[in-house]
C-alpha cells in the first residue's frame, strides 16, 4: 500500500515528544503537589506527586543533591516534563525539590539560625551580665493576653519593690516584627535594670516574628540585659539564642528576676551578724598581737637599754681614763716647761754672782756698748748699783 491513513507507535511517541519538547512554556517549571509511592535506587529518587484529581511520575537524578522529601509532605518540584518514547510514559524530570509551606519556613529559618551563628550573633561573648537585682523591668509584649498577669503577679509574690512598665506591642501578625523591633529599642533607652522580651504559646506560624533577623539584630545590639520568654518550653526562637538569657516560660522570666525581699532582709541580717563576729574575732585577734607586740617592744627596748647603759658607762670610763692620762701629760708638760724656765732664770745666774748691766735702756752685753762716761746700772739678785764708765780696755 502506497497510501495509508495511519501511523506507528514509535512514530506518535515521536511525535508527542517532539511537541513537548517545543513547549517552552513546560521547560524549568515549578509543580506543587503531595510525595507518595517513594523508592531510591542507585542515588536516584523515584515518586508520585499529585493533587486531589490527578498524579504525575517523578524521577530526580542525584538526589542526595537537593531536599528529601518524606510520603504525604506537599512540596514544589522544580524541573521539566519529558516523554519517553520507548515506553509511551510521561515522566516529570525533577532537578530539585523544595518543602512547602511550614516545611519552607523551617529551611528557610535553619539557613538564617547558620548565617548568624556564622556571623557570631548567638555568642555568648557578646551578651550582657544579668544584674543583682532589677529594681525596674520593662516588659516588651502585648497587653492583650495572660503574659502581663503572670509576670506581675510572680514578681508581686516575692517582692513589691521592683517596677513593672509595659512596651506594648503585637507579637504576630503583619506589624509584630517591626513593633517588636520598636519597642526593644524605646525599652534599652529607658534606663531599665531587665528588659522582658515576651509572648505566650502559640503555632510555629505565630511564632515567626521572634525568629525574624530584624528581632535577633535589635537584640543584639541591646545593652541593657534582656531575656528573651516566648512560648512554651519546648519552643525555642532565634530571640531566645540572641538574647541574655531565655526562660522557659514568661513565667520562668519573673521568676529570674524576683528577688525575695524577706529573703534578702534575713539574709542581710544574717550576714551583718557573721560580719560583727568576724569583727570581735579580728579585735581580739589584733588585741593579742598588739600585747605580744608591747611585750616584745618592751623587752626589746629594755635589753637595748642596758646596752646603751653598758656602752655609757664604758664610754664615760675611757673618757676619764683618757681625761686623767691627758691632764697627767700636760702635768708633766707644764712642769718640764717650769723645770726648763727654772733653769733659764736670770736669777739663778744673778744667785751665782753675776751681774746684768743696763746702759741707755740696753743690755750691756759688749765693752762696744758703752763709751767712758757713761752711766751703769748693775743688777744683782738683792737690788741695783749704779756706775759710771771711768775707762774701757
Amino acid at each position: 500500500m502506497t497510501d495509508r491513513n495511519y501511523i506507528t507507535v514509535s512514530e506518535l511517541n515521536y511525535y508527542l515528544n517532539r511537541i513537548l519538547d517545543a513547549e517552552e512554556l513546560l521547560h524549568n517549571i515549578y509543580v506543587l503537589g503531595e510525595v507518595s509511592g517513594i523508592s531510591y535506587h542507585k542515588g536516584n529518587l523515584y515518586c508520585t506527586i499529585k493533587d486531589d484529581d490527578s498524579q504525575l511520575s517523578v524521577v530526580c537524578f542525584a538526589a542526595d543533591k537537593t531536599y528529601m522529601p518524606e510520603v504525604g509532605e506537599e512540596v514544589l518540584m522544580y524541573g521539566t516534563p519529558t516523554y519517553y518514547t520507548k515506553t509511551g510514559k510521561l515522566s516529570f524530570v525533577v532537578r530539585r525539590i523544595e518543602p512547602f509551606g511550614k516545611g519552607k519556613l523551617h529551611l528557610e529559618l535553619e539557613a538564617l539560625k547558620k548565617r548568624l551563628l556564622e556571623e557570631g550573633i548567638f555568642n555568648d561573648a557578646h551578651k550582657t551580665e544579668a544584674p543583682k537585682y532589677t529594681k525596674n523591668v520593662c516588659l516588651v509584649t502585648s497587653i492583650n493576653g495572660a503574659v502581663v498577669h503572670d509576670i506581675y503577679s510572680t514578681i508581686r509574690k516575692y517582692n513589691n519593690l521592683i517596677n513593672v512598665c509595659i512596651v506594648n506591642v503585637s507579637v504576630q501578625g503583619k506589624t509584630a516584627v517591626e513593633e517588636i523591633v520598636k519597642g526593644l529599642r524605646l525599652a534599652d533607652k529607658g534606663g531599665f535594670d531587665t528588659v522582658i522580651l515576651a509572648r505566650g504559646g502559640g503555632s510555629f506560624e505565630d511564632l515567626m516574628p521572634f525568629n525574624s533577623e530584624a528581632v535577633v539584630r535589635a537584640l543584639y545590639n541591646m545593652d541593657t540585659y534582656v531575656i528573651s520568654a516566648v512560648g512554651h518550653e519546648t519552643d525555642v526562637t532565634l530571640s531566645d539564642l540572641a538574647a541574655d538569657a531565655r526562660a522557659l516560660t514568661p513565667t520562668a522570666a519573673a521568676e529570674m528576676i524576683a528577688f525575695d525581699t524577706d529573703r534578702l532582709i534575713e539574709d542581710v541580717i544574717s550576714e551583718i551578724k557573721i560580719a560583727g563576729r568576724k569583727i570581735e574575732a579580728q579585735i581580739l585577734k589584733y588585741s593579742n598581737k598588739a600585747t605580744e607586740l608591747t611585750r616584745a617592744c618592751t623587752y626589746k627596748i629594755g635589753n637595748k637599754l642596758n646596752v646603751i647603759e653598758q656602752k655609757i658607762t664604758t664610754n664615760l670610763t675611757n673618757i676619764k681614763q683618757s681625761v686623767v692620762k691627758l691632764c697627767n701629760d700636760k702635768e708633766n708638760q707644764l712642769i718640764s716647761s717650769l723645770n726648763k724656765l727654772e733653769i733659764l732664770n736670770p736669777l739663778n745666774i744673778l744667785k751665782s754672782g753675776y751681774l746684768k748691766g743696763v746702759s741707755n735702756d740696753r743690755i750691756v752685753s759688749s765693752v762696744s756698748d758703752v763709751k767712758e762716761g757713761d752711766t751703769i746700772t748693775l743688777y744683782a739678785k738683792d737690788g741695783k748699783i749704779i756706775t759710771e764708765v771711768i775707762d774701757i780696755q
